[in-house]
């Protein structure tokens, strides 16, 4: 189950780690930074669910169609949480693993049927935006003076952390999973704008690779861009 947004909020303050300070002071701003690019695309996902989620069903028989778009608008319009917060709870997580050093991927598997599509969805944009991924990772790695394999950035991440928001809704799985080519329409195919984002923003704070391969820092905090 998602940790809500409050509990994890508050974790981040209380988290016993040798990496308050300095650190976590970049890894906070560096998660708003996503949070800001994040909640942007999502709102226009919510603006445009209505009609694309008719695009996304032209295989689908008419009155089955019909169903599916009235639970689904259903849900998303009654529900006491939004996906914002739900994929935004989630995500925090993953941060929170950054910060303690925990080298693994924090949400858990998608069901069977769902996973290999996320798997797919994920490589895709790794396979897009790899040399750009690499560098970022590089920079984590130098911000917590360890070699990591998995981070918050990956894209693999924002479908599974996304997967798992669309839990809260009282949906089925067949149409939950009507939501995902939507979050890689609306979201993941600007994932470029928010990974560029990160970049900038952990170069502006100072946060460097050593090209000896020995991870050194020299941060010094400003007003990360978040345009």
């Amino acid at each position: 189950m998602a940790v809500p947004v409050e509990q994890a909020k508050a974790k981040v303050y209380t988290l016993p780690t040798a990496f308050k300070g300095e650190s976590l002071a970049v890894v906070k701003r560096i998660k708003k930074v996503v949070d800001l690019k994040v909640s942007y695309l999502l709102d226009g996902l919510a603006a445009n669910v209505n009609d694309a989620l008719f695009e996304e069903m032209l295989s689908i028989e008419e009155q089955d169609a019909l169903v599916c778009h009235f639970n689904i608008m259903r849900a998303l319009k009654t529900s006491e949480v939004s996906l914002y917060q739900e994929f935004n709870a989630n995500m925090h997580m993953s941060w929170v693993h950054l910060v303690n050093r925990r080298d693994r991927q924090s949400p858990p598997g998608a069901v069977a049927e769902m996973g290999p599509l996320l798997q797919i969805y994920g490589d895709k944009s790794l396979n897009r935006y790899k040399v750009l991924l690499e560098e970022v990772r590089l920079r984590f790695c130098s911000l917590v003076k360890q070699e990591l394999v998995f981070h918050p950035m990956l894209p693999a991440n924002f479908y599974f952390c996304f997967w798992q928001a669309t839990e809260k809704f009282d949906l089925t799985v067949s149409e939950r999973s009507l939501l995902v080519p939507l979050f890689n329409r609306f979201v993941m195919d600007r994932f470029g704008q928010i990974l560029g984002a990160v970049n900038q923003s952990l170069t502006a704070l100072n946060v460097h690779v050593s090209k000896s391969g020995v991870y050194t820092r020299n941060i010094e905090l400003g007003e990360p861009d978040i345009s």
